[in-house]
């Protein structure tokens, strides 16, 4: 078995070896099962199922956002490490998505395509299937990233349509659309959202049934400049350097202590889980299949017993995993209805470059835009669509061929400049449009659902459950609407054209002068292979018409939550990736919400006789003493890893055995493994310290009754107002210590010792910590109890430990 890695690089590592390479992202980034379950460490706070797109976006969102809480998170995808960014920003590797092939059952199935590619389920219609590795399709994706708009949103929660409203222009500065100008960018880019906004400004019925309503530049998700001076852009985007750097940093941080149980976040690949166990409506276990073999993880052993789930393995994987692990149904809906996708066109077609009143190249040319509107189905009703426009002068049938690419050197770049085409603008215009839902669909009926094939049936299982079945089936309406979208992309290319000739269009193996004759016949795309898969784990607010409520969370499983465009009501007319992110932001700050102690007026214990809460750093350590802790060797600080705390009173006894022994209790402590976990100094200048000193010694000055540092005092702050209320050696005193905004109130044995408002607050909010100041000093601790400071109570009683 290979060791897991250290972070200092004069350790040794043993990285795997092939006969071509050495694996050093895959032995740097991920973990065996065995690292990651079997190193003493606490049990998993949370399981992410699945490390593409959305779920290696919500695992890393739940790592930092959970980093007062040291929440501990484990990541786990069924496939192998393959790149660490997307792949166009590599140069030419020929990581490309392989064409869509039709699975009905396992012997047709052809394995792993283009290295990672495999499709887990039957289906009657042909797709791509799933990249298996982490980072997943986003490894991928072309990138298009546009809002969902208002319309697109009418019949969703409201108080999602609020989020994502308030969330987009987050997300999309992180994946590099909101300057959708530093990638695409110069004449033709100008010329060409220059002629569309045109088109758009002179009618807003494009053809009967069909309306234009706005063009806007293309939204890309690719950050070309730098985010700041002296940084390198973000390129393309992935979830992949997300990952990649969330799991350096967790283990940067604990690299000198050479214990992976301190670890906070774990990448497991290989993993496939079968199923979800559950009881009482709370997952309780995880089924699944490690390289092959049968593992299960349970609380309390491997999942901590609040443990929390994100299922983010690709919309059908998620469902077949939810209907084989809890299914429900809601009067006439149930889990897998709602199958969506969208209706999509390929028009490609090239322009005279004096209709778009452009001058011969001079530099390399691409240009690109987005087309939203809404067409009117037959029985009146609408729906909305949107066409991608992409454009290049480079000669040749592909405006895109070197758009998605990096160019690694100024020969190439000439090369392709010399290639552009001194007469004609190639475009493409990809037109996107909204699929029907049908939440009543299911097994016997016409339209699109997901379900589970036949188990027994050793052609439609994987050796260990059910395959998903994907039916998918447009409706009438949805046919309808295809047909309008293909002629609409025809009518936009058209009215480009300033003359005859100015337009010609790409069919039938060659330009045409003519635009073709049956435009859907020519023009539409397969269903499966847009990557879109949307709807069948539905969100909404009344359980009884939705699988899933507005954080993602399964309304019937208490601790199980679903990342990705599974969650969609309606599909929109927009890709879902950039909504998707924006919800999996939602989805992470439940889950971290979940696990954070609700805030209470009433007591709670930190110290129950475990130590599985704290962590020392520093050194030293704290001996258990039945309900005592004691402290030995120093210097350092035991601190409560679990919470951070704002306002609250603290409440706890101690004693000591001489006059020269020496601790403290420090509040609203910094998260010590922000930096070297052995190192608890940040602690002295960004936190508090309530003193526990009986000669209230200066050993700087070496003098003692130095009234900063004698007992009760906030150590070299504020002095005590009494220094004669601590009790002798071996004799429990009691601190109540209440923190309110800036003010901090010390009450030694019902005595208030100080009271002090800091003009300039070190800190607000923190960890609570347990000193232990030198070798030889011996400080006892029990009954350490918190709780909220109650809104609109100024002052807490003070109750006496008994």
């Amino acid at each position: 078995m290979l060791t897991f890695l250290q972070h200092d690089p004069s350790i040794p590592v043993d990285i795997q070896d092939t006969d071509f390479t050495r694996d050093l992202l895959g032995r740097y980034v991920c973990s065996t099962i065995d690292e990651a379950v079997n190193n003493g460490g606490r049990p998993f706070d949370v399981v992410v199922i699945g490390a593409g797109m959305f779920g290696a976006y919500a695992a890393n969102r739940i790592y930092r956002k959970g980093a007062d809480q040291n929440l501990r998170v484990l990541l786990l995808d069924a496939g192998g490490y393959l790149a660490p960014t997307h792949v166009q920003n590599m140069p030419h590797l020929g990581l490309n998505a392989p064409d869509t092939v039709l699975v009905t059952r396992n012997d047709q199935d052809r394995g792993a395509r283009n290295g990672v590619w495999g499709i887990p389920w039957h289906s009657n219609e042909p797709f791509t299937g799933l990249a298996y590795c982490p980072g997943g399709r986003s490894l991928f994706w072309g990138g298009w990233a546009p809002r969902l708009m208002p319309a697109d949103l009418a019949t969703w929660p409201n108080d999602v349509r609020a989020f994502l409203t308030a969330t987009y222009p987050d997300v999309e500065r992180e994946i590099g659309v909101q300057d959708k100008a530093d990638y695409l960018s110069g004449p033709l880019n100008t010329a060409l959202n220059a002629q569309l906004q045109a088109v758009a400004s002179g009618t807003s019925a494009i053809m009967p049934d069909v309306t234009l309503d706005v063009v806007e530049e293309a939204p890309i998700a690719v950050q070309a400049s730098a985010p700041g001076p002296g940084l390198f852009s973000f390129d393309k985007f992935s979830s992949g350097p997300l990952l990649l750097e969330s799991i350096r940093d967790d283990i940067a941080r604990r690299w000198t202590l050479n214990d992976n149980s301190r670890r906070r976040f774990f990448l497991v690949p290989r993993c496939h889980v079968i199923r979800l166990r559950n009881s009482g409506g709370k997952v309780t276990g995880i089924d699944l299949t490690y390289n092959g073999q049968f593992r299960s993880l349970s609380a309390p052993f491997n999942l901590s017993p609040d443990c929390q789930v994100v299922v983010a393995a690709g919309t059908i994987e998620t469902t077949r995993l939810a209907i084989e692990s809890f299914p429900v149904t809601r009067g006439a809906y149930s889990m897998g209805a709602n199958f969506m996708a969208h209706l999509r066109t390929n028009l490609t077609v090239r322009v005279k470059r004096s209709a778009l009143g452009l001058a011969a190249a001079t530099t390399l040319e691409q240009g690109g835009a987005i087309v939203r509107g809404e067409i009117r189905n037959p029985d009146g009703s609408k729906r909305r669509y949107h066409v991608q426009v992409l454009a290049s002068a480079e000669k040749g049938q592909n405006p895109e061929a070197t758009m998605w690419t990096m160019v690694p050197d100024i020969d190439l770049l000439r090369n392709l400049l010399s290639n552009e085409d001194p007469d004609w603008v190639a475009i493409v215009f990809r037109g996107l449009g909204e699929m029907d839902g049908d939440r009543t669909a299911g097994p016997g009926g016409t339209t699109s659902f997901v379900n589970l094939t036949n188990a027994s049936d050793p052609l439609q299982n994987d050796g260990m459950s059910a395959r998903a079945w994907v039916n998918f089936a447009p409706t009438s309406n949805d046919r309808a609407a295809w047909v309008k979208l293909a002629a609409a992309a025809v009518e936009l290319a058209k009215r480009l054209g300033k003359t005859a000739g100015d337009v010609e269009y790409l069919y039938n193996g060659g330009w045409q002068s003519a635009p073709p004759p049956d435009p859907f016949a020519v023009t539409k795309d397969q269903l499966g292979n847009t990557h879109h898969e949307a709807g069948t784990l539905w969100m909404g607010d009344d359980s009884s018409t939705s699988i899933t409520d507005p954080t993602g969370k399964f309304h019937h499983i208490s601790n199980a939550y679903v990342a990705g465009p599974a969650l969609f009501p309606t599909v929109g007319s927009a890709n879902p990736s950039l909504t998707g992110l924006a919800l999996a932001r939602l989805t992470s700050t439940a889950v971290v919400t979940a696990l954070t102690p609700a805030l209470s007026a009433r007591s709670k214990s930190l110290y129950a006789g475990s130590l599985a809460d704290w962590q020392m750093s520093g050194a030293g350590s704290f001996l258990q003493v039945y309900d005592i802790l004691e402290s030995v060797g120093g210097p350092g600080l035991l601190w409560y890893t679990r919470e951070s705390f704002s306002d609250f009173v603290l409440e706890l006894e101690w004693q000591y055995a001489n006059r020269t022994d020496n601790s403290g209790v420090f509040i609203r402590v910094p998260n010590l493994n922000s930096s070297n976990p052995n190192d608890w100094t940040a602690a002295i200048d960004q936190s508090y310290e309530i003193q526990i000193d009986p000669r209230g010694y200066n050993s700087e000055k070496a003098m003692e009754n130095d009234p900063l540092r004698s007992t009760g005092a906030i150590y070299n702050v504020n002095a005590p107002i009494r220094t004669d209320v601590a009790k002798g050696p071996w004799q429990w005193n009691t601190f109540v210590i209440e923190a309110v905004g800036s003010r901090i109130k010390v009450t030694l044995n019902d005595v208030v010792v100080n009271d002090f408002t800091d003009p300039r607050p070190r800190s607000l909010r923190g960890h609570v910590a347990l000193q232990n100041h030198h070798d030889g000093s011996k400080v006892q601790f029990r009954n350490i109890r918190i709780k909220a400071v109650v809104p609109g109570v100024t002052e807490l009683p003070v109750a006496r430990v008994a």
